[in-house]
């Protein structure tokens, strides 16, 4: 896997990510009615809830599955030395949390399954900003672009801050702090491959005018 298709696959998460929520609650506006006190963006494939079937398989497995595609993409980028291997490994578990979404379907009315659901965003709202952080600090061995690796260094203390937030003072705010992480992730990910792509672009920009030239 070359970087361009590092870059198109990190691109497609995000647009994914967006079409479909935005498919989700055209499809069904009553989907945060339907999560009953659990409004975290990873709860909506509801047992029973009409559009599960947008959550299940495009929100979670499809953009879980190109989250891992994208990570062994980034073990090929690099010598997978520590730290940067411990980042990329993170994001990996952070996938699999992800694609887990689809997988397992949830009742809201059932204390056990609410506590799967947050125990699993929890674990996501940890791993991800220390993988980030992790993988921007030895970002030149990936790459050398230093716009990506201080976005994604920003990216990773940002959410982290948030997870601090949100772990010291719990409140109705913090499925929204929960939510402003995940977001910022995902989006993480289209930033990362529209750069990737940029680059890739004008590699190839000057390798023809040198050949022309």
């Amino acid at each position: 896997m070359n970087n361009t298709t590092v870059g198109i696959v990190g691109l497609s998460i995000t647009i994914f990510f967006i079409l479909g929520f935005a498919s989700l609650f055209i499809y069904n506006p009553q989907t945060i009615e339907e999560v009953n006190n659990v409004t975290t963006i990873a709860s909506f494939n509801i047992t029973g809830m009409n559009g599960r079937w947008l959550a299940a398989y495009i929100i979670y497995l499809m953009i879980g599955l190109l989250n891992l595609t994208f990570v062994f993409g980034l073990f090929r980028m690099s010598k997978n030395d520590t730290p940067i291997i411990i980042g990329k490994i993170l994001i990996l578990i952070a996938g699999l949390t992800w694609t887990s979404f689809g997988i397992i379907p949830w009742d809201p009315y059932s204390d056990t399954d609410i506590h799967t659901v947050i125990i699993r965003v929890i674990a996501m709202i940890i791993v991800i900003p220390v993988g980030l952080i992790f993988i921007a600090i030895e970002f030149k061995k990936m790459i050398k672009d230093k716009f990506l690796k201080y976005y994604t260094l920003t990216t990773g203390l940002i959410i982290l801050i948030m997870g601090i937030l949100s772990l010291f003072v719990f409140n109705d705010q913090t499925f929204i702090r929960t939510n402003i992480s995940l977001v910022i992730y995902f989006l993480w990910f289209g930033v990362f491959g529209l750069r990737l792509l940029q680059i890739r672009n004008g590699q190839e920009g000057l390798q023809t005018k040198s050949t022309s030239s």
